[in-house]
């Protein structure tokens, strides 16, 4: 009895002192809020100061003539994966973040002028949650965990995303990303024997089905004539028989259809469900930048006033 009252009076002792590290973390939040806001007062016409910069600067980055827009489209991968295609993407990136965009016009075919509006080429990874050949998400923060046995990676499609000065040039650059992609040699060779071996395949289907016609005219012809003359058991068989290569060579025509298919839809090495489609918006609208350059100047007047006002604090307690 006396150990279970033992046990109750930690247990309220354990619980008090919860309690109070959790009052006196919400006294020692409070305090901190009172400081800043007092400290903000305190520095007001330092830190709008710093937000007039901000707004100034949003306003020259949202320039009618700096304005950049996002575009994105789906790519579907006829050879090899998806990481295969990314490094190629961030080639491409690269290039574009150079100020000598060279590069760039050489590598997907493009005017000097259409080269300079390309601000960025990004390509994301889908990811299949479920396993189960569904794309669930995008990949936009790059933090997919290779290990994580739950979702995986689909190597058959990647998202791709461009951002561009003129969208007048969206028009083409499904065009130009093949360009890009055919002038891989290693891309451009192995397409050329997957469509090699697409005829080949074909090819066979044709004399597979002109043997399966030429069998089933001879069982129609012979064959049922013969059982036609003996007895009707016979002539159900044959019947049989007839219906069964009819339905052979109907599976065979459709295999030689979707082949078909595929080589004349997906005839380059990757295919792309449409043209790029265009954000409404430019990515560096004039609310967006401001509120993107006014934080960063207001926590950079917030840290560089800290510093002004507690110098001395600081210095002395560096040479200690």
């Amino acid at each position: 009895m006396e150990q279970l009252d033992k046990k109750e009076v930690d247990l309220l002792d354990i619980l008090h002192t919860f309690f109070g590290y959790i009052a006196s973390f919400f006294k020692l939040l409070y305090k901190g809020c009172i400081w800043i806001i007092r400290f903000i007062f305190k520095n007001k016409k330092k830190l709008i100061f710093f937000l007039v910069i901000g707004f100034l600067y949003s306003l020259y980055e949202s320039r009618t003539d700096n304005l950049n827009y996002k575009a994105n489209v789906v790519m579907n991968i006829n050879i090899h994966d998806a990481y295969f295609f990314d490094k190629l993407i961030n080639t491409l990136d690269s290039y574009s973040q150079n100020k000598n965009k060279s590069l760039l016009k050489n590598a997907l075919n493009v005017s000097e002028d259409n080269a300079q509006s390309i601000v960025s080429i990004k390509s994301y990874f889908f990811i299949d949650k479920l396993v189960n050949g569904t794309p669930d998400e995008v990949d936009f923060e790059k933090n997919f965990n290779p290990l994580d046995t739950m979702s995986t990676i689909m190597k058959d499609r990647l998202y791709i995303e461009v951002v561009v000065k003129d969208t007048t040039l969206l028009k083409n650059m499904t065009n130009s990303f093949n360009y890009y992609f055919s002038c891989n040699k290693l891309l451009k060779e192995e397409n050329e024997i997957r469509l090699k071996q697409m005829d080949e395949n074909i090819n066979s289907t044709n004399i597979e089905l002109i043997k399966l016609d030429s069998l089933r005219n001879y069982e129609y012809f012979k064959h049922n004539k013969d059982g036609i003359a003996n007895m009707d058991k016979i002539v159900l068989m044959n019947e049989k028989e007839k219906k069964l290569y009819h339905e052979e060579i109907l599976s065979l025509e459709k295999k030689r259809q979707d082949i078909q298919w595929t080589k004349e839809v997906n005839s380059q090495c990757v295919t792309f469900t449409s043209n790029f489609n265009i954000d409404a918006k430019p990515a560096n609208r004039l609310t967006k930048s401001a509120l993107k350059y006014m934080s960063i100047m207001f926590v950079l007047g917030f840290f560089l006033s800290i510093f002004t006002t507690y110098k001395s604090d600081i210095k002395d307690f560096l040479d200690k």
